[in-house]
C-alpha cells in the first residue's frame, strides 16, 4: 500500500507539473485545427478534430523541456491561452491562403468559361462555389496531400519545432506577424492571377476573334455560338495546362511551408 500511495503521489505531481504545458500546447494546436487545410475542414466532425488535437497535444507536451506555470489571475490566463490560439490560427492561415488563391483562380476561370451559373454549396468556405473553383480546390488538396509536400505532417512538425524556438507563453501578435500575413495575402492574390492568366488570355483572344466574326458575318448569332466556343476553348486550356497548374501549386505550397517553418522556428 505504501508503494502504491507513493506511486500515485508521484503521478499526481507529474500531472500537476505538465498539465499547464499540455493545456497551452492544446490551444496552439486548436488554432491550427481551426484554419489549416484538411485539419480544419468542416467536413471532418468537430469531435474527431477535437480528439485528434487532444491526442497530438498529449504527445507534443511530453517534449516540452521545462515545466510551465500558468498565470494565477483570470485575465492573464485568458491572454496566455488566447495568444497560443492566435498563434496556431496564424500558422494555419499561411497555408490556407494558397487554397484561397486556387479558389479565386477557379472562380475567375469559371466566370470566363460561362460556368459560373452552375454553383454548388461548398462546406469548406460556407458558401456557394463554382464547379471550376471546386476543381481547383480539390487539385490543391491533392497536391497538399501528395508525398513531396505531405502537408498535414509538415504542419504538425512545424508546431512541434516552434515549441523549442518560441516557447509557451512567449508568443503573441506583433508587427512582424501582421507583416507576414499581409505579404502572404498579396502572394495569394498574385498566385490566383498566375493560375488564371492562361485562361484570361485565351478568352481575350476568343472574344477578339468572335468580335471580328460578328463584324464580317452579321447574320451569325455570335452570342449563342460564343458560349460553346468559350467552353470548348476553356476545357482545352484546362486539360493542356493541368501539368503546369500542378507544378505551380506544388511550388506555392512548398514555398509556403518552408517559409512558415523558417519564420516560426526562428526566435523574434
Amino acid at each position: 500500500m505504501v508503494g502504491l500511495e507513493q506511486l500515485l503521489r508521484q503521478f499526481v505531481q507529474y500531472v500537476d507539473a505538465w498539465a499547464p504545458a499540455y493545456l497551452l500546447v492544446l490551444f496552439r494546436l486548436a488554432g491550427l485545427f481551426v484554419m489549416a487545410p484538411l485539419l480544419g475542414s468542416s467536413r471532418i466532425p468537430r469531435r474527431v478534430r477535437g480528439m485528434l488535437a487532444g491526442l497530438i497535444a498529449l504527445g507534443m507536451a511530453g517534449g516540452v523541456r521545462e515545466p510551465v506555470a500558468l498565470p494565477s489571475d483570470l485575465a492573464s490566463l485568458t491572454v496566455a491561452l488566447g495568444g497560443e490560439l492566435v498563434f496556431g490560427i496564424a500558422m494555419g492561415t499561411t497555408v490556407a491562403l494558397v487554397f484561397v488563391a486556387a479558389q479565386w483562380a477557379g472562380e475567375m476561370i469559371g466566370q470566363q468559361m460561362g460556368l459560373s451559373i452552375a454553383q454548388a454549396f461548398d462546406p469548406q468556405f460556407g458558401g456557394a462555389g463554382s464547379l471550376i473553383g471546386d476543381l481547383y480546390f480539390m487539385l490543391t488538396l491533392a497536391v497538399f496531400m501528395s508525398p513531396p509536400i505531405d502537408g498535414p505532417a509538415a504542419l504538425l512538425r512545424g508546431v512541434d519545432a516552434s515549441l523549442a524556438a518560441l516557447p509557451l507563453l512567449s508568443v503573441g501578435i506583433n508587427q512582424s506577424v501582421l507583416d507576414l500575413l499581409t505579404d502572404l495575402l498579396v502572394a495569394a492574390a498574385a498566385l490566383a492571377f498566375q493560375l488564371a492568366a492562361p485562361m484570361l488570355l485565351t478568352m481575350l483572344i476568343v472574344d477578339v476573334a468572335l468580335g471580328c466574326i460578328g463584324k464580317t458575318m452579321p447574320q451569325m448569332n455570335v452570342m449563342s455560338a460564343g458560349l460553346s466556343i468559350r467552353v470548348l476553348a476553356g476545357m482545352i486550356v484546362l486539360i493542356v495546362g493541368a501539368t503546369v497548374t500542378w507544378h505551380v501549386l506544388t511550388d506555392a505550397l512548398d514555398d509556403g511551408l518552408s517559409g512558415l517553418q523558417a519564420y516560426y522556428t526562428t526566435p523574434h
